[in-house]
């Protein structure tokens, strides 16, 4: 038995029905390769980020760290991704967005007119879901969902010009209120 199940893993594995397999010797490969090579001006990091996402996609992937941001870049465009104890809300971060009176940013991830913020805050969840849902409203957003799922998650969709905001709301019984925004430009 253990011989015709080793025959058959050898078999799929070594004509190509296993592509899963394959995908992952290439990026064990080019991380091993990548921890070899030297690249002048980029840390060990960057170059095996570079060469792990790169093997993993398909796609040429250029890794740039600064700070807590790490900016990747393909031929489809660049995505940027921020997280650590107690980030800056980015500068460009539209004025008419809900934002609770004391938070933390926590995270931000920026991609193709897209960005999502995870922040947190003190409160009660549902105190924040009706401050979030009058902020908005009151700065000209039209709310198209609102959904509850008990007393400390909800989630808020909203549309104005040619975006659109969701946002998420979860508590946990500390007082502690993590808040995800969610922001589209409409194509």
């Amino acid at each position: 038995m253990t011989r015709n199940l080793s025959a058959s893993w050898n078999a799929a594995h070594n004509h190509g029905q296993c592509p899963q397999a394959r995908r992952l010797l290439r990026a064990a490969a080019a991380l091993a390769l990548a921890a070899l090579l030297a690249a002048c001006g980029k840390s060990a990091e960057e170059r095996i980020t570079e060469t792990a996402i790169s093997a993993a996609s398909g796609q040429k992937v250029e890794v740039e760290r600064d700070g807590d941001q790490m900016t990747f870049k393909t031929g489809d465009g660049e995505m940027r991704v921020a997280s650590g104890e107690s980030l800056r809300l980015p500068d460009d971060f539209p004025d008419d967005v809900y934002l609770p009176g004391d938070y933390q940013v926590r995270s931000v991830l920026e991609v193709s007119g897209t960005r999502v913020l995870s922040l947190s805050a003190e409160g009660k969840a549902m105190d924040l879901f009706a401050e979030a849902r009058e902020a908005m409203q009151a700065s000209g957003w039209k709310q198209t969902m609102a959904m509850q799922h008990d007393a400390d998650n909800a989630m808020l969709a909203f549309e104005k010009d040619a975006r659109n905001a969701v946002v998420s709301i979860n508590g946990d019984a500390d007082g502690q209120v993590q808040i995800g925004l969610q922001l589209r430009e409409r194509q």
